[in-house]
């Protein structure tokens, strides 16, 4: 019988796990910004609870996450990249949502399961990684899908070393391959060595891809990159770092997105401050081909 990889572990393992994750959230050392802890963390992560934006059956991932159930989506509140541009800035960077304790939480991840969901995806759940794996642990016996860890791809290793051994599918973006865009762009200015990092350990994991009788994911890793306007070369450098580690055995497939429009503090950025342009994204699709990657190509609307 089919077990997801949270439930796989061991009783004694999981809860090893959830207090390794506690310890980091008290520590303040879940992200790479490493603030310290205390009330006001730049994640905008609460003390007590689960701040959650929406519980949600989400059919716009890719066609196999979503399927013709839909993921269970859990849009997680807050976020420590900060990114400028970020299409859904009101979760993220305001911090909207509503704080549910573990057993509210739990109640609601059970409802999503009774909508015959293929997946639970956790969105941005870096802050509150302890907690959710606590609700894991008491709903064990419910859980029964695969984990989707849908993250902004810039983890810190002890805290990414626990998400790669309770998750099975990773959505997982690839924002900048240098720190220039990064130090321009967001608030994690080494963004481009934690994601390459990262990197390195889902090479080491060997995630492999894997879909049950009806093309529903089980697991496997989809690496994310949004295209931005007047960024085209750091793109283009995103996509050849891609190629570098599919080179060296990197298991996935690509996502390319060109859904990119002015939000934020972007609307009052020259150089993001409209959308797209068809020869930016044709450039960058261009080199997506010529490496022949497997995947899905958003298509651009002018």
């Amino acid at each position: 019988m089919w077990k997801n990889s949270f439930n796989s572990l061991s009783g004694s393992e999981q809860l090893s796990l959830i207090e390794a994750a506690e310890r980091l959230f008290e520590d303040g050392c879940c992200c790479p910004i490493a603030c310290g802890g205390g009330a006001a963390r730049p994640c905008g992560a609460v003390e007590d609870g689960i701040k959650v934006a929406s519980y949600a059956v989400h059919d716009g991932e890719e066609p196999p996450v979503s399927g013709w159930f839909g993921a269970g989506n859990i849009f997680f509140s807050g976020c420590s990249a900060k990114c400028v541009f970020c299409q859904n800035w009101p979760i993220s960077q305001e911090n909207n949502g509503k704080v549910y304790s573990i057993d509210e939480f739990c109640e609601n991840v059970k409802k999503l399961l009774k909508k015959k969901v293929h997946n639970i995806g956790l969105v941005t759940a870096d802050q509150y990684l302890s907690r959710v794996l606590r609700a894991f642990y008491k709903i064990r016996d419910d859980l029964n899908v695969p984990v989707v860890y849908n993250c902004n791809g810039a983890q810190t290793e002890k805290l990414f070393e626990i998400i790669l051994k309770v998750s099975d599918i990773f959505l997982f973006d690839v924002k900048y391959a240098s720190n220039g865009p990064a130090g321009e762009l967001c608030d994690i200015k080494n963004y481009a060595d934690v994601n390459r990092r990262c990197l390195d350990m889902l090479l080491e994991r060997d995630l492999k891809w894997e879909e049950d009788d009806m093309g529903i994911l089980r697991s496997g890793l989809i690496i994310r990159h949004l295209v931005l306007p007047n960024y085209i070369e750091s793109s283009l450098e995103v996509i050849n770092l891609l190629q570098e580690y599919r080179e060296r055995g990197l298991n996935f497939k690509i996502s390319l997105m060109s859904q990119y429009f002015p939000a934020y503090k972007a609307v009052n950025m020259e150089k993001l401050e409209r959308k797209l342009k068809k020869n930016e994204y044709d450039a960058v699709v261009e080199l997506v081909e010529k490496y022949d990657f497997d995947g899905w190509i958003q298509g651009l609307e002018e």
